[in-house]
């Protein structure tokens, strides 16, 4: 039943009203579905690994995982570098048959975009499939400042530079 409701709630990610139209037995469904697996968050690291972790595993020889590229477009970024060894499926594509018959239940994912946003679409797609998903810590630009990344970095700075107001 639980991965029943896992895969109910993947299809939320992809089609939410059309869920919410199939009647209020099914919107329960994937909202149970989604309620697990955002509780499980906090307790499970966020489900976040850090760039120090990959490369220990790496230079280890472990071959317990596999990492994924999901940064598009592919010929300006993969093609450009990439994490040694990884695999490139773009984040748009990670759900589908043909990516998901390239990736092992039986090992961690290690998926990375640029910054770390569009990677934790991927891990909670793959999660919710029932895949060993981790998302590495700030993405690409932890393991090398490179263009997109650098500019993003200073994109950064200059946003905090503003000082925008908070409330207490």
């Amino acid at each position: 039943m639980l991965r029943f409701a896992m895969v109910a709630a993947a299809a939320l990610l992809v089609a939410a009203p059309a869920a919410q139209a199939q009647g209020d037995a099914a919107y329960a469904v994937i909202q149970k579905a989604a309620d697990a697996y955002l509780t499980s968050l906090a307790a499970n690291d966020f489900f976040d690994i850090t760039a120090d972790d990959v490369h220990e595993r790496m230079k280890s020889g472990k071959k317990d995982f596999v990492v994924v590229d999901v940064r598009v477009p592919k010929d300006k970024k993969y093609d450009l570098g990439h994490l040694p060894g990884a695999l490139f499926i773009g984040v748009t594509d990670i759900a589908k048959p043909a990516s998901l018959a390239r990736l092992p239940k039986d090992k961690d994912i290690i998926v990375y975009c640029d910054t770390g946003q569009q990677q934790n679409k991927a891990v909670t797609a793959l999660r919710l499939l029932g895949y060993r998903a981790y998302a590495m810590k700030w993405g690409y630009m932890a393991w090398k400042v490179a263009p997109p990344t650098g500019s993003t970095l200073d994109e950064i700075s200059a946003a905090i530079a503003n000082d925008y107001p908070i409330e207490k």
